[in-house]
């Protein structure tokens, strides 16, 4: 078993945690100090939910290989320890003014680009690997539609 996504799960969970503590002085006593730091309350708020869920999807891909008696490969492990600390990361960046200028925008940009992918990767491998085919397809159908309707109603806009 994989006990570093147990690790960083804990990690990220942690980090939702230390966030309430500026979300409450943002959100409920419009502190200046922390208002000063997190300009954008609702991606604060977004981040440390973030965090709490990337928390439970890291312990659910354990649970996964707790089931199945076997390691997921490290292709796939990386990208998702990557993806559950960066993702919510990203939102807490943009919480502050960091993202508008100098390194914090170059850092900004770049997990902006790459940890996404990486998450959505990882995921879809893990769904690779675990589910049956019928559920792949019945899911390859759900993106299908989902897709269909992106195109048709972009069409119209």
């Amino acid at each position: 078993m994989n006990v570093q996504i147990l690790q960083w799960g804990l990690f990220s969970f942690m980090l939702g945690l230390i966030l309430s503590l500026p979300l409450a002085a943002v959100h409920y006593q419009s502190s200046p100090q922390w208002t000063k730091i997190f300009t954008n309350p609702r991606k604060l708020k977004s981040a440390h939910l973030d965090f709490f869920t990337q928390a439970f999807a890291a312990a659910f891909v354990y649970l996964l290989e707790y089931a199945q008696h076997a390691a997921f490969p490290l292709y796939i492990i990386v990208p998702l320890i990557f993806g559950t600390v960066c993702n919510p990361l990203l939102l807490l960046i943009e919480a502050t003014p960091i993202h508008r200028r100098g390194s914090g925008r170059i850092l900004y940009l770049l997990l902006r680009s790459v940890s996404p992918v990486a998450l959505l990767f990882a995921w879809a491998s893990i769904a690779w690997v675990v589910l049956p085919a019928s559920l792949i397809l019945l899911l390859s159908a759900f993106v299908l539609a989902g897709a269909i309707l992106i195109l048709r109603y972009r069409r119209k806009g």
